[in-house]
């Protein structure tokens, strides 16, 4: 098994019962370069990133990404640092860890762009992007930029798809479809990732089993509430599963990365004490037995973003300083079953 981490460019995370949310933060407490130069040295995976392009300050109509109307997922003026531009500065700051969106919500922005702007962080880091993409679930935000929130958001992220496929894979580009029409567009140079860098999706539903079987490399849903399991979504891996027999397609192409948030603690304290225990808190032999869990479940690479009430930088580093020294040794001796990819 291998961990990742979300770094915090949209500030820290927190949770309580049923929720999980993202905390304001000062920038200077952010540091996404210094964090991912940490992750590189302590030996994790991979660092991970959200995207937004703009908040609105109110969102009644919009769910948040785990369901549900809850707690508003960004509080008002939440300052959000740029994924792509971030990746762009750990490229140049590091030589091992891989990156990617967790995840870009492709229909936002024109692919045409997306490729470009994501080959080179691609081409800057030696091959080591790793494309999370997903449809989208901020209804006020897809209306700002000019996109109808209700209409086939999925059928826009398969044209997405479509087109980074293409372009990485050729470098030049025809696609027509309801969203876009264009022929022969060149987007070079080629990324440095063969034959193009992993893309895998984003989801909770079955709905998008056919897309990712037959067009990418994974699923990645969001597993961070306290009471989220690691069973969770197996229903929609025995949907992928089926969808990639149908086509012929050898599940061990297809990659499942649990994004996760955790909390390591003593044995004494209430994260490790807590009944029923929450997902991926407590001491480091509970979050032990928590991977294990996931690793029994297919998934590969959990990516874990830490819960940090104080904001601050310092208690991001204790946690993840803490995780790798108690947890990832023996996590990596976990071997994730299923015949599902593990090499991302």
């Amino acid at each position: 098994m291998e961990l990742g981490l979300f770094l915090s460019t949209h500030g820290v995370t927190n949770r309580e019962e049923g929720d999980w949310w993202h905390q304001d933060q000062d920038v200077s407490e952010m540091r996404p370069v210094e964090s991912a130069k940490l992750a590189e040295r302590l030996g994790f995976h991979s660092v991970w990133m959200g995207d937004h392009v703009s908040l609105p300050e109110e969102s009644p109509d919009s769910l948040t990404p785990i369901g549900g109307k809850m707690r508003r997922h960004y509080p008002p003026r939440s300052n959000i640092l740029d994924g792509a531009v971030v990746m762009g500065a750990i490229a140049s700051a590091t030589s091992r860890i891989k990156m990617g969106p967790s995840v870009l919500i492709a229909p936002y922005r024109h692919p045409l762009s997306d490729a470009r702007q994501f080959m080179t962080v691609d081409v800057l880091s030696g091959g080591r992007l790793i494309m999370g993409v997903g449809a989208g679930w901020m209804k006020e935000e897809f209306e700002a930029l000019g996109h109808d929130f209700h209409n086939r958001r999925r059928s826009a992220l398969e044209a997405c798809i479509d087109v980074y496929d293409q372009a990485w894979r050729e470098g030049v580009v025809t696609h027509h479809s309801d969203f876009y029409n264009f022929d022969n567009m060149g987007v070079f140079p080629l990324p440095a990732r063969r034959p193009r860098p992993p893309i895998i999706v984003g989801a909770t539903t079955k709905g998008t089993a056919p897309l990712i079987a037959q067009r990418t490399d994974g699923f990645i849903p969001l597993l961070t509430r306290p009471d989220h399991q690691p069973e969770d979504y197996l229903d929609v891996q025995d949907a992928i599963r089926i969808e990639a027999e149908k086509i012929g397609r050898d599940t061990r192409e297809l990659a499942n990365v649990a994004f996760c948030s955790f909390r390591i603690s003593e044995a004494d304290d209430e994260e490790a004490t807590r009944e029923p225990r929450w997902n991926l808190g407590g001491s480091a032999e509970q979050i032990i037995s928590d991977i294990e869990r996931y690793a029994a479940c297919g998934y590969s690479v959990v990516a874990l973003a830490p819960i940090c009430p104080s904001r601050t930088y310092a208690e991001f580093q204790e946690q993840v300083e803490w995780l790798a020294r108690d947890v990832m040794p023996e996590a990596k001796k976990i071997k994730p079953q299923g015949d599902w990819r593990v090499d991302l």
